[in-house]
C-alpha cells in the first residue's frame, strides 16, 4: 500500500523519536510510543514481550547491560492503511559493553497504530543478522 507523505514523515518521526530515546536509554519517552498492549520479539533467548510492562521490563535490562547504545535505521520501508501502519528497515546497533565498543546488524519489522493523536508501537521484531546463512551453525 502506498502511504502519504504526511504519514510517512509521522511515522518517521516517531522512529527518530525512538533511536534518540534508545540513545538516551530514556524509557520513558520509548514507553510513551508503546501501546498498552505491545508484543515484541527481540533476540534474547527470553525475548518475546507481552505488553507495555514487559517491554519496559526488558529494555530496563538491555540498557543495564550497555554502557553506551546506539540504533541506526536504514531502507526504512513504511506503508500504511487506515489507522495501522507497517515498518520494515535494516538496523545497526552499536553498544559499548565492559568498555570494548560492538556492532551488531540485523533488521527490524513493526506495526504502528494510529490512535488519532499519534502513531504508537503494537508490535515489533527485531532480528540479528547470521552472516549470510539461512541456518546458522557454530
Amino acid at each position: 500500500m502506498r502511504v502519504s507523505e504526511q504519514t510517512r514523515e509521522q511515522i518517521m518521526a516517531v522512529l527518530r523519536r525512538t533511536t534518540e530515546a534508545t540513545r538516551k536509554k530514556d524509557l520513558d519517552s520509548i514507553m510513551a510510543l508503546t501501546d498498552p498492549d505491545f508484543r515484541g520479539i527481540f533476540t534474547a533467548a527470553d525475548g518475546k514481550v507481552i505488553g507495555r510492562n514487559a517491554c519496559r521490563r526488558r529494555l530496563e535490562r538491555g540498557f543495564a547491560q550497555v554502557e553506551t547504545i546506539a540504533l541506526d535505521l536504514s531502507d526504512v520501508r513504511i506503508a500504511a492503511e487506515g489507522t495501522v501502519a507497517w515498518v520494515m528497515a535494516d538496523m545497526t546497533c552499536h553498544f559499548v559493553v565492559d568498555g570494548i565498543p560492538q556492532t551488531l546488524d540485523g533488521r527490524m519489522t513493526a506495526v504502528l497504530r494510529g490512535t488519532g493523536h499519534a502513531w504508537i508501537f503494537a508490535q515489533v521484531h527485531c532480528s540479528i543478522s547470521a552472516e549470510g546463512r539461512s541456518y546458522p551453525t557454530d
